[in-house]
């Protein structure tokens, strides 16, 4: 007498209607051309893409069988994700991909106290050059409020090299002055790489897990068609403006909370809240057709 079939999986049942694959795949046409170009501009061709996508695909089909509560084998996972048994069994000998979730810098932590602590900031709110050493304030006592562990030497030698500071003499005495944009890395360095990744990633999570009928998140922009350079360049001054003062806002109030919070069992969570603008300023592209001015709300 044979065994008895396995028991088929129950599906869950979507929160609400999937978008369909035709239409997901024309909207990542819009969202994956930006990215090409700087896949391209570093020398990154398909194949080489291709072979970096195979195991994320892998790890995301087998995170997608335990959301369902199904078992993650490579029959299952070859399945969902295209990949070839083969090519799983080596995913597994060589173990996970190896990225880990990266650590906000100890520099860029410094610089976030700097913007937000009344005691390093002027009467503007703005972060105020503060003398090398001495009592507070001063760089040694701002960078001492943040860690213990890594000198304020060392800290006050990467916000140099990313060219985030200044040091001048003033009545001989050196003096720590902040760039007057915030926590901006250079064009082309590792730190804005990583800011970029992150930045992308989360804000991603948070369109796809709306989309996928998950609790809704922040999401939105407004978008404008239809008026002269001159005031695409108006309105990217009066956004740096407004994400300037938000920005103020959520470090002082993260802040607070987290002094409150880091040393208890359930501070597990994380966080990260953006703003961001474009405008083909730089760029030759086709007149836009004569359009309005909307709020696209997606949350």
């Amino acid at each position: 007498m044979g065994r008895p079939p396995r028991p088929l999986p129950v599906p869950r049942r979507a929160a609400q209607p999937l978008p369909a694959a035709d239409d997901v795949l024309h909207a990542l046409h819009a969202v994956l051309a930006p990215l090409v170009r700087l896949l391209l501009a570093s020398g990154i061709d398909y194949t080489r893409l291709a072979a970096e996508l195979k195991p994320l695909f892998v790890e995301q089909a087998r995170l997608e069988l335990l959301r369902g509560d199904q078992r993650d084998t490579d029959s299952a996972i070859s399945a969902l994700s295209g990949v070839h048994r083969k090519d799983i069994r080596a995913w597994r000998l060589d173990g996970l991909s190896g990225r880990i979730a990266q650590e906000v810098s100890i520099s860029s932590q410094v610089f976030a106290r700097w913007m937000q602590d009344p005691q390093y900031r002027d009467r503007s709110r703005r972060p105020r050059a503060l003398p090398r050493s001495g009592p507070a304030p001063s760089f040694d006592t701002l960078a001492r409020a943040v860690t213990q562990d890594v000198h304020p030497y060392t800290i006050l030698t990467e916000l140099l090299r990313l060219g985030l500071v200044q040091v001048h003499k003033v009545k001989g005495v050196e003096t720590v002055v902040p760039h007057r944009d915030g926590f901006v890395p250079p064009a082309g360095s590792r730190e804005l790489l990583e800011l970029f990744g992150a930045n992308l990633s989360d804000h991603a999570s948070a369109a796809v897990g709306n989309l996928l009928g998950a609790s809704p998140m922040l999401e939105q922009s407004v978008y404008a068609q239809g008026i002269t350079e001159d005031s695409a360049r108006a309105l990217a001054e009066l956004a740096r403006k407004l994400w300037a003062q938000a920005r103020a806002d959520m470090i002082a109030e993260a802040t607070r909370r987290y002094d409150a919070e880091r040393d208890r069992d359930d501070a597990t969570c994380r966080v990260r809240f953006g703003a961001y603008f474009w405008a083909p300023l730089d760029e030759q592209v086709e007149p836009a057709a004569r359009g309005a001015v909307e709020g696209e709300d997606r949350e």
